[in-house]
């Protein structure tokens, strides 16, 4: 199943000046700006949020990276992420 976003995701040139820097960190971590990072640009406050909910769980060390993966590979597959 691969659905396409009601919204479209901002393109680099409409992204708030606040997001401009979540831009670029999703760039350098996975080489490309996440669809997730675009959306959510248009809203900068819940784009801070969501980033910081993020890092807090990264720096929590509560899930070893086993279970990291496991979550990440089951989120991928509930909306349908081909990888």
């Amino acid at each position: 199943m691969n659905s396409m976003p009601r919204i479209h995701p901002l393109k680099e040139e409409e992204v708030p000046s606040e997001s401009r820097a979540y831009f670029e960190r999703s760039r350098l971590s996975f080489g490309a700006v996440l669809q997730s990072t675009a959306l959510y640009a248009y809203c900068p406050p819940i784009l801070e949020g969501i980033s910081l909910l993020g890092t807090s769980i990264e720096r929590s060390r509560k899930l070893t990276r086993q279970l990291r993966c496991l979550i990440n590979v089951k989120v991928a597959a509930i909306v349908g992420c081909p990888f």
